[in-house]
This record gives C-alpha cells, sequence and structure tokens, in this order.
C-alpha cells in the first residue's frame, strides 16, 4: 500500500477511492441526477431555449424544474394507487 498525494493525478487517484461503498453511493447519486437532467433535456425540450438573456433562460429552467418535482410525486402516487 502507498501514501499518494491526491493532488498529482485526480483522476487516477481520487478520493473516496475507486470500489469503495462511499465511491458507490457518490457514483449511484450522480447516474441518477444524469438520468433526471436527461429526461428533462428529452421531455421538456431543454436543448432548445433560445433567448437573448442568461437570465429568461433561467427562470424557464427554474419554471421545468418546479412541474417537474411537482409533478413526479403525483404521477408516483398515482402509480401506487393503481397496483
Amino acid at each position: 500500500m502507498y501514501k499518494v498525494n491526491i493532488t498529482q493525478n485526480l483522476r487516477r487517484y481520487n478520493a473516496p477511492a475507486r470500489g469503495s461503498k462511499a465511491w458507490k453511493t457518490i457514483y449511484n447519486r450522480r447516474t441518477a441526477v444524469e438520468r433526471a437532467i436527461g429526461y428533462l433535456k428529452e421531455f421538456f425540450q431543454l436543448n432548445n431555449i433560445r433567448y437573448r438573456t442568461g437570465k429568461r433562460a433561467k427562470v424557464h429552467l427554474d419554471l421545468v424544474h418546479l412541474l417537474y418535482d411537482g409533478a413526479k410525486p403525483a404521477c408516483d402516487r398515482l402509480t401506487e394507487r393503481l397496483r
């Protein structure tokens, strides 16, 4: 076992170490976020936002997030009732 300063090569020597339980939980959380962002881009047309200012684009994104965050639990409750 070697002690290596992780600031040398962050891709090779990362914290937490690859394969550990902490790394797996972080990785699973990250992939879940990526799936949610992919869903939002596909079904809410977030790839096609075209505004002159970043403020309007941010407002659009915030409204889509509110809609998604409100609709997802409602859909989960409905599917739970149907089972």
